[in-house]
């Protein structure tokens, strides 16, 4: 018979086993590594002004490379479209031939079609830019324009028509408004703002105005010519680019983690894509719906009410009234009731869009609850501004995704039921079994059975007669 260990005997009856010193040790590490994370959280929220203005000096640095990447991106689809279009045709020449094309082995894209699929996507949408230049951005600042140097007599022009229709009932109150000097006051400071801000003073300098304006296409020729160049040759070899970030994941991480990090951006890129093209694609036909609705209905400014609608109509929920506010404005000040109408024509614009197209292009591709769209919104632009606005819903998204796919693990390896469903009723779970004890009543049956008890008692209170 082997002898017992003598550590083992001298055990005090408190000590730990094995597993439980284990099981104490992951614990004891994940508060470290909970710890860590506040830690880390406490000093970038203190220090957010120095990582910001860093984060600003690197983002300089790999501006072309970065433009290139999220044209690339963007660009995908239209190459996607332009690959299909040139395997099909020239699938139709080798069938008129008789010939069975030669395909690349490992079904690998055929070189020429890619590069000259990846040019053409490249071109179309420098073409979209340069007819946004040519066309939009002029009469944007001649509107600007025309809309600062009379603006006067158009607000003078919607006091006469508020008293025309109400019948002269208010003419005191009409004639104070159109003598007052602080509405002219007013209006002289928004003339001085519009034209520092939009360079008006200057209008040939339509690359300053459209800096000034927010659009980034990169701060210098130089830039804007690297990153088309880094754009197509990310989509020239994108395949490779994919293997090796997997390949280097694979490095990095165990396989198991690794496993898990390759799914998460592939939802990632599910998410991002499926929301980002789907809202792009969803307001450029509102623009341009909006833009043939108001030739055919007569509404003066079309281009530049149109241009407004769309761009705005890629932030979720809050971008169709920020971009109404000021469309409506514009026309209410040429013509108030033109203006009226609008605002309606805007309302079932944005209905058709919200309740129809939107959902037949975006589908279900965030799956989130309107509560979090608007907090990715708030949060999203409170941080980064309007590009923060745009991308804030599909990062609440993955993130939700994420701590969905974490909570369902430990759930399961807790032997706990997993479906939201389930605790929705929980009074408790029992420590034995693990099953879930349903909540006994609820404060309203416990409050309605109170307030029948003191009815009661008043009931019985009551003198008979």
């Amino acid at each position: 018979m082997p002898e017992e260990n003598p550590e083992k005997k001298k055990r005090p009856k408190d000590y730990l086993s094995d597993e439980e010193n284990a099981r104490y040790k992951v614990i004891a590490g994940k508060a470290f590594l909970v710890g860590l994370a506040l830690i880390v959280i406490y000093f970038i929220i203190k220090r957010w002004g120095s990582i910001s203005s860093g984060w600003g000096v690197v983002t300089k640095v790999f501006q072309p490379i970065l433009f290139g990447a999220v044209m690339a991106y963007l660009a995908n689809p239209i190459m996607g479209f332009f690959s299909r279009l040139f395997n099909n045709i020239a699938d139709f020449f080798a069938k008129r031939r008789g010939k069975k094309r030669k395909l690349p082995e490992n079904g690998k894209p055929i070189k020429w079609i890619r590069v000259l699929s990846s040019i053409l996507a490249i071109l179309l949408i420098v073409a979209a830019v340069i007819f946004f230049l040519v066309l939009v951005v002029p009469q944007f600042i001649s509107t600007l324009n025309e809309l600062v140097n009379h603006i006067h007599e158009k607000v003078r022009g919607v006091i006469d028509w508020a008293d025309r229709i109400t019948s002269y009932r208010f003419k005191d109150v009409m004639d104070s408004a159109r003598d007052n000097k602080n509405i002219d006051n007013t209006l002289d400071k928004l003339v001085d703002f519009v034209r520092k801000y939009f360079n008006l003073e200057s209008q040939n300098q339509v690359v300053n105005t459209l800096t000034k304006w927010g659009m980034s296409f990169g701060k210098t020729v130089v830039n804007l010519i690297i990153g088309i160049f880094v754009c197509v040759y990310v989509l020239i070899d994108k395949e490779k680019f994919k293997a090796w970030t997997k390949k280097i994941i694979y490095v990095i991480f165990p396989v198991k983690p690794a496993n898990h990090v390759v799914e998460t951006l592939r939802k990632a890129d599910e998410v991002f894509y499926g929301f980002i093209v789907g809202k792009i694609i969803d307001s450029i036909i509102i623009g341009i719906i909006c833009y043939f609705a108001m030739l055919i209905l007569g509404f003066p400014y079309a281009v530049v009410c149109s241009v407004i609608i769309g761009v705005t109509n890629v932030i979720p929920i809050f971008g169709p009234y920020i971009g109404a506010v000021p469309t409506v404005c514009l026309i209410f000040v040429n013509n108030p009731m033109q203006g009226i109408y609008f605002l309606i024509f805007v309302i079932v614009l944005q209905q058709f869009d919200g309740n129809f197209l939107g959902p037949k292009i975006l589908g279900d591709s965030t799956g989130v609850s309107p509560f979090w769209v608007v907090f990715a919104i708030v949060v999203g632009g409170g941080l980064f501004g309007v590009p923060g606005m745009i991308i804030g819903v599909p990062m609440v998204s993955l993130t939700l995704w994420v701590i969905k796919r974490i909570a369902d693990h430990y759930l399961r390896v807790k032997k706990m039921p997993v479906p939201a469903s389930s605790y929705e009723k929980l009074g408790y779970i029992d420590p034995a079994t693990g099953d879930i004890i349903p909540r006994q009543g609820s404060r309203k049956k416990k409050h309605n059975g109170i307030i029948e008890k003191i009815l009661s008692k008043r009931k019985n209170k009551q003198p008979k007669k």
